[in-house]
This record gives structure tokens, C-alpha cells and sequence, in this order.
């Protein structure tokens, strides 16, 4: 009875969340939190890349990045202003939009691909499929 009521409060807070958006500021809070995260693990990526510390924790690293990609574009929908976003995001949706897709699936594959075992090749290939600067410098505004 107690699991059953449980999952009955998170159904209910996930309806209510699906209903209630934050003001403007959480969501620019939120889209900078999933990005942090991804900036965040391809600086531990870049660490191993340059064998800085140990490979170990590749796969890892890629996991988190893989998982979370396809919140980035979550994280951009409510068309909220603010933050290091430039006007570009949502007057060109259909452009970041498709690079947000892209660096996600490229992230799965990646991912995938160190985690069966190929963590070289993954980091060979993960400049060239991971693009962030090309889309910073489209879509985020310098620090001010």
C-alpha cells in the first residue's frame, strides 16, 4: 500500500510539473544547469584526452554526456530568453535545433562505442562529432 501511494504522489507531482513552468529565470537557470553538466564532463574528457589523468572513466564520462544531450533541447523549448542565449536560438530553431540532435546522437554513439570496449576509437573520433565551439560561437553570447 505504501509503494502504491508513493507512485501515486510522483505521478502526481510529475502532472502538476508538466502544468506548472517556473518563471523565466528557472528556466534559464535549468538550461544552464544541463548545459554546465555537459561543459563539466568534456572538461574531464579533455583531461584524459590529454593524458592528463587516467582513461578509466571515458565511457563514463560519455555516458553522462549521452544521457544528457537530449535534455539540452528540452532545456531550450519554452522560447525563454535570457542567460548567454543568443535571439539566433529561436529565430533559426530549425538549425540549432538539428545541431542539438546531431551532438546527441553523437554523444549516444560515442558512448556506446566506449562502452563496448572501443574507448580509443570513441576518443579518436570525439572532437569531430562533439562540436561544441561551432555551436557556442552561433548560438551563445560571449561572457559579458
Amino acid at each position: 500500500m505504501k509503494v502504491t501511494s508513493g507512485i501515486l504522489a510522483a505521478g502526481a507531482l510529475l502532472a502538476a510539473s508538466a502544468v506548472a513552468v517556473g518563471d523565466d529565470q528557472d528556466v534559464i537557470d535549468y538550461r544552464q544547469h544541463v548545459m554546465k553538466t555537459i561543459g563539466e564532463q568534456m572538461g574531464a574528457i579533455q583531461l584524459i584526452l590529454e593524458n592528463r589523468v587516467p582513461a578509466d572513466n571515458l565511457a563514463v564520462h560519455l555516458e553522462v554526456i549521452a544521457a544528457t544531450a537530449p535534455q539540452a533541447k528540452v532545456a531550450f523549448t519554452p522560447e525563454v530568453a535570457g542567460g548567454r542565449s543568443k535571439p539566433e536560438v529561436w529565430s533559426d530553431w530549425e538549425g540549432f535545433s538539428a545541431r542539438l540532435d546531431k551532438f546527441a546522437a553523437g554523444a549516444r554513439e560515442l558512448a556506446d562505442a566506449a562502452a563496448s570496449g572501443d574507448a580509443a576509437a570513441a576518443a579518436a573520433r570525439l572532437p569531430a562529432t562533439l562540436d561544441c565551439k561551432g555551436c557556442h560561437e552561433a548560438y551563445r553570447a560571449p561572457k559579458q
